[in-house]
């Protein structure tokens, strides 16, 4: 199995890239030349997120993309770089025939079939009313996957804690599965390497969180 990461050199990036050694995935990490990362055990290619040429060497040979881009900084820029990646790597991978994406969302993109949920609900208004870039961001992110036509999975979690996997998941659409405001990265790892070959979250954006 062979996997492209982004946004691996993250804080949920470190436990995408534990989970595929642990399960023995022939990994490639995409990171920006100014990236201090360094692993020996994954295979680095280093540009920007705009190089086509450089993101289609990434996706060579990859049997499916995990992504855990998004925005990180108050002050995001407003012309919706999260976006632009998103939307020049999926271009890549439809260049290099990879058709599995995986990424990492937020109950901040809402999907069609979502119900009412105050614990989604009000953190999102807020993240709209007082990070509008960030906003903006995140869902042109959710906009460019649906529009792909590949085969995209959106894993959308609600407040990222550093703790070890819980013993039980609560994976669904927000407003009809009973969901926390919390999820532990490790979490998110093992769910996001565990839809690589499961078809059942194929084109639907589950929520997911622990207890």
């Amino acid at each position: 199995m062979k996997v492209t990461l982004f946004g691996a050199t993250g804080k949920t990036g470190r436990y995408l890239i534990d989970e595929g050694l642990r399960r023995g995935v022939d990994m490639t990490v995409f990171a920006r030349p100014s990236s201090p990362f360094e692993n020996s055990n994954v295979r680095v290619v280093r540009g920007e997120l705009t190089d086509q040429i450089l993101l289609r060497e990434a996706l060579s040979g990859a049997d499916a993309v995990l992504s855990a881009l998004g925005p990180t900084s108050p002050q995001h820029p407003k012309d919706l770089p999260i976006t632009r990646a998103t939307q020049t790597i999926i271009s890549a991978m439809k260049q290099q025939g990879v058709r599995r994406l995986i990424t990492v969302s937020t109950g901040t993109a809402s999907d069609p079939g979502d119900g009412f949920d105050w614990k989604i609900w009000l953190p999102a208004i807020l993240v709209r009313l007082a990070l509008p870039s960030s906003y903006q961001d995140i869902i042109g992110l959710a906009n460019a996957v649906r529009a792909s036509e590949l085969d995209w999975t959106m894993v959308r979690v609600a407040l990222l804690k550093t703790r070890p996997a819980a013993d039980h998941l609560n994976v669904g659409l927000y407003g009809s599965t009973k969901h926390s405001m919390t999820v532990s990265r490790e979490d998110v790892a093992m769910f996001m390497f565990n839809q690589i070959e499961n078809g059942r979250f194929i084109s639907m954006a589950p929520g997911i969180s622990s207890r």
